[in-house]
């Protein structure tokens, strides 16, 4: 079980371990091990010795490990069975990783020393392989905006339907993160767009829609549009809200609290105070205070689904990403920092697996997804200052009293 020149466990040995300081182990590395899929297997499986039973004359120590062989093997079906639920997309874009894996199920199910409960495991996880995956959203063709600009706004349309469809569409994209997607911050690389795609889908679409929720305000050219407008969003945020859907929330209150908004003092006068106290609960839920602190303890109180905010997770990945080593100092892996990005990858993929039984309306997605709403964001702030002119220096917002742009 042990290298002699080491005296340092294999990985096969420890990830199939019996021992309670390394039961965790073989989830986590699948969580966040930065190796291919197929390494993973090597690995995974390489404490499995598919044991013959012992002839009946054996030794002791013979029948020893032949028990020991037999237990290790169960483990190992163990890990892949967490690995093929939890992971299924790895064996379905892998057709290598797939073959090997049901290759080496075989190989169980057919051996004859081992266990009648070994073998109707094998075969279980060889159904789960051989069952094809359930029929997703085609994303690409979901997201293409419309080819006509829509006829509906946000007055056609109610605050339900808009809140309602945000939450389909932000569901489609979340769930649709693969794992492999937050390790190694690779949003932020020179090949992100083939690293972490639906990240930066994700990302793309948050700020489209905060750019849809502004230019809906600004194109208003009478005071009591804006206002209704913004009432309106308001009502579309907190509906989000009560979807347990806090990136919709942000997306929303991100809109409110930008600069071209925020500095419509004449407007914000006019907001009734019910909307104003709807935004100043929702600003304190989405503050990024003490690592979003409040954000937490919400999401970690309400039951699926949920789409949280997508953002206080990477910062919480590159924080352990730059701030602990990949190696201790001894040369060994650093297990407790993958550990730790086991720990976030997991919280996500627990929100991603309970689905949103809300059907899709083509003609609002077609108003949130369609591009000629949006006003560049290089002439929000002239429209701005257009629609009500800088009067001094100083001049306020009107927002409620702790709310304050970016939070």
């Amino acid at each position: 079980n042990y290298r002699r020149e080491t005296s340092q466990p294999k990985a096969g040995v420890v990830i199939t371990s019996f021992r309670q300081s390394h039961r965790s182990f073989g989830k986590d590395l699948l969580w966040s091990s930065t190796s291919t899929a197929a390494v993973a297997f090597a690995v995974a499986t390489s404490a499995s010795s598919n044991p013959r039973s012992p002839p009946p004359n054996s030794p002791p120590a013979t029948r020893r490990d032949s028990v020991i062989s037999t237990a290790a093997t169960m483990r190992v079906l163990n890990v892949l069975r967490h690995w093929i639920s939890k992971h299924s997309h790895d064996f379905w874009s892998d057709e290598r990783l797939r073959g090997l894996t049901m290759d080496f199920l075989k190989e169980i199910e057919g051996s004859p020393g081992l266990l009648p409960a070994e073998h109707k495991a094998a075969a279980q996880l060889l159904r789960l392989l051989e069952r094809a995956p359930e029929r997703t959203v085609d994303l690409k063709a979901l997201f293409v905006p419309p080819h006509v600009p829509t006829k509906e706004s946000v007055e056609t349309l109610s605050a339900l339907e808009i809140a309602e469809q945000m939450t389909y569409l932000d569901y489609q994209i979340f769930s649709s993160i693969n794992s492999e997607e937050f390790l190694g911050q690779a949003w932020t690389k020179a090949d992100k767009a083939e690293r972490a795609p639906h990240i930066l889908m994700m990302t793309s679409h948050f700020n489209h829609i905060s750019n849809l929720v502004i230019s809906e305000i600004l194109k208003k050219y009478t005071l009591a549009g804006r206002v209704a407008a913004i009432e309106k969003w308001a009502a579309v945020a907190d509906i989000a809200r009560c979807l347990h859907n806090f990136n919709g929330v942000l997306q929303v209150c991100a809109a409110l609290s930008n600069t071209s908004v925020y500095r419509l003092k004449k407007t914000w006068e006019k907001v009734s105070k019910t909307s104003k106290q709807t935004i100043e609960r929702m600003q304190t839920i989405i503050s990024s205070e003490c690592r979003f602190r409040i954000l937490r303890d919400a999401l970690h109180r309400c039951d699926p689904p949920c789409i949280p905010y997508l953002g206080m997770y990477l910062s919480d990945l590159s924080f352990i990403e730059e701030g602990t080593t990949n190696y201790t100092p001894d040369g060994l892996l650093n297990f407790s920092k993958m550990r730790m990005i086991a720990h976030v990858i997991r919280e996500i993929r627990n929100f991603q697996q309970t689905p949103y039984k809300i059907d899709h309306i083509p003609k609002v997605c077609d108003f949130l997804l369609d591009n000629s709403l949006v006003i560049p964001e290089e002439r929000q702030y002239t429209l701005s200052l257009e629609l009500e002119p800088r009067v001094s220096r100083g001049s306020g917002a009107g927002l409620p009293a702790g709310a304050s742009p970016g939070s």
